[in-house]
C-alpha cells in the first residue's frame, strides 16, 4: 500500500500543479518568426539588414538578427501583457531530450532514479519517444520504455502530461533473497524483470535558449519475479510494486 503521507503530498501537488491558468489581460500585437529547426521566437520586426536578414527586437530588449535561410515563415499574433516580458521560445517540431532525476516512495520503501528520454516532437501537443534509466530502491532495476508526452498550454509556463509504459530488467538486489544451505551447488535462481508503466502530470518552465526546466510526480507500478529451485522443490515468488515519484528535470 502507498504511504498515506505520500498519497496525500500527491494529492496537494495535483491541486498545485492545476492552479496555473492564464491570467486575463489585455492584448497587444507581437511579431512572431518560425525558423525551420522549430524554434519560435516573439517580439517586433525593428527591420532588415543590407543582405535582406530580418532583426528582431525580442521583448526583453535584445536584437536577434535572423537570415532568411533560417526562417521558416513569419506572422503578427496577440498576446497578453502579462506575458509580454517573457522571451522564451519553444520548439514545435524536431528531436527532443528529456532527462530526469527523481525519488521514489511507496511499496519496499524508497529511493532514487535516473531517466533519460529521446524522442520526436510532432506538434506543441504530442512528443513521442524511448526511455530508458536505473532505477535504485531494494532492488536495481533498468526501464526501457515508450514515452508519450504532452504540453497542455502555449506559454512560459505550462503544464504537462505524460505515460510511460515499458519493461523492466532486473539488475541486482540490496535485498538477501537467496536460501542458503549447506550444498550451494544445487540452488538455481532464475530472475526475471516485468511490467513497468507509469503516468503522471507536472509544470514546464521554458527558458529564452530552448531549455525548459520541469517538476513532476507520477505514479509508477512495477514488477519483476524470481524462481528458486532446490532439490526437487520448486518455488516462484513475484513482486508487485506501487510508487510516487517525484521528478526534477531539463528538456531540450
Amino acid at each position: 500500500m502507498i504511504n498515506k503521507i505520500t498519497l496525500y503530498t500527491f494529492l496537494f501537488s495535483l491541486a498545485f500543479l492545476f492552479s496555473f491558468h492564464p491570467v486575463s489581460a489585455q492584448t497587444s500585437t507581437q511579431d512572431v518568426i518560425y525558423l525551420k529547426d522549430g524554434s519560435i521566437y516573439r517580439g517586433q520586426i525593428s527591420g532588415t539588414t543590407a543582405d535582406g536578414s530580418i532583426k528582431l527586437l525580442t521583448h526583453d530588449n535584445n536584437l536577434i538578427v535572423f537570415n532568411k535561410s533560417q526562417i521558416d515563415s513569419m506572422k503578427q499574433e496577440k498576446s497578453k501583457s502579462g506575458n509580454s516580458a517573457s522571451g522564451f521560445t519553444t520548439k514545435t517540431k524536431g528531436y527532443f531530450n528529456v532527462t530526469n532525476v527523481g525519488l521514489l516512495a511507496g511499496s519496499n520503501g524508497a529511493g532514487a532514479l535516473f531517466e533519460t528520454v529521446n524522442g520526436y516532437r510532432f506538434n506543441h501537443f504530442l512528443e513521442v519517444g524511448g526511455g530508458t534509466g536505473i532505477e535504485y530502491t531494494n532492488v536495481v532495476l533498468l526501464p526501457v520504455y515508450l514515452s508519450v508526452r504532452s504540453d497542455l498550454l502555449k506559454g512560459k509556463a505550462t503544464p504537462f502530461v505524460h505515460a510511460d509504459c515499458g519493461y523492466n530488467f532486473y539488475v541486482g538486489s540490496r535485498n538477501n533473497y537467496n536460501y542458503y544451505y549447506e550444498d550451494l551447488s544445487l540452488q538455481k535462481y532464475l530472475y526475471r524483470g516485468g511490467l513497468n508503466a507509469s503516468g503522471g502530470v507536472g509544470i514546464k518552465i521554458n527558458t529564452r535558449s530552448d531549455f525548459a526546466f520541469m517538476i513532476s510526480w507520477a505514479y509508477k507500478f512495477e514488477h519483476w519475479s524470481y524462481d528458486y529451485d532446490y532439490l526437487d522443490t520448486h518455488t516462484h515468488y513475484d513482486y508487485n510494486y506501487q510508487r510516487m515519484v517525484l521528478k526534477l528535470g531539463l528538456e531540450f
